[in-house]
């Protein structure tokens, strides 16, 4: 659908930005977005940083930069020479692409975690950047400083669901961390989805525990029979963990 709206209204201004959410990184999605011949510009969120619950999402943004209603979008299309610039005040909320992964910006994370270790959103971010940097022991050492400062049934118990997204956004990535141990990453992502309910995490889940089910297969179609039969035994899981003492 979105590829077609791109070619159709791209002239007028528009353009069309999507965001995949794959713990495996870039190659997964590039596969599916090569699948489906998408030639609008598209990122990767293997940390789930953006948070979103449930997807897939769409939001539109007009030319101001303010999150519109998404109702009658076509009509609300702005020509091009209507554009406001991103001003330096909208720019500087954001770390540049290229400043990210800068040892620089990595210490001081680094020290507002030492100074506040149960500070879950420090952790969460400085873990991603060690893992994009292939420093898995650094990011699990990270993590778990934050994470023993939680009780994860009770965070789940409560309706705090912000910081319950959060620490099965750590979970998510301690799982990722410990890609070496296939036991260790099933127990961490299934602990992230008993946190963080949502299909997208239960995609990557069941990918985790069977990858023959998704990668490497005819035409690149993934087993959606498997992915919602373990959706619905990792529904009726966390129901029973949940009301265990």
């Amino acid at each position: 659908m979105w590829q077609k709206r791109f070619q159709e209204y791209r002239d007028r201004g528009f353009t069309v930005v999507g965001i995949a959410l794959d713990s495996e990184g870039v190659g997964p999605a590039k596969r599916y977005y090569e699948k489906f011949d998408v030639s609008f510009p598209a990122l990767v969120d293997s940390n789930y940083a953006t948070g979103f619950g449930a997807v897939p999402k769409t939001f539109f943004i007009d030319e101001h930069g303010v999150v519109a209603e998404l109702r009658d979008w076509e009509n609300r299309i702005k020509p091009a020479d209507q554009l406001r610039p991103v001003t330096e005040q909208v720019r500087s909320q954001w770390t540049r692409p290229d400043k990210r992964l800068d040892p620089a910006n990595i210490a001081a994370l680094a020290l507002k975690h030492s100074n506040r270790p149960a500070n879950l959103a420090v952790a969460v971010e400085l873990a991603s950047l060690y893992l994009d940097l292939e420093l898995a022991t650094d990011a699990a050492r990270v993590l778990n400083d934050s994470l023993s400062n939680y009780d994860s049934k009770k965070v789940a118990r409560s309706k705090d669901r912000a910081q319950a997204r959060l620490l099965g956004q750590a979970f998510f990535q301690l799982s990722r961390a410990a890609a070496h141990d296939r036991n260790d990453r099933v127990r961490y992502a299934t602990l992230s989805f008993y946190l963080n309910p949502s299909v997208g995490y239960g995609k990557q889940i069941a990918r985790i525990i069977a990858p023959e089910k998704f990668d490497g297969r005819p035409n690149g179609d993934f087993d959606n029979k498997f992915r919602e039969a373990t959706l619905r035994r990792l529904r009726r899981e966390r129901l029973q963990w949940l009301e265990k003492e």
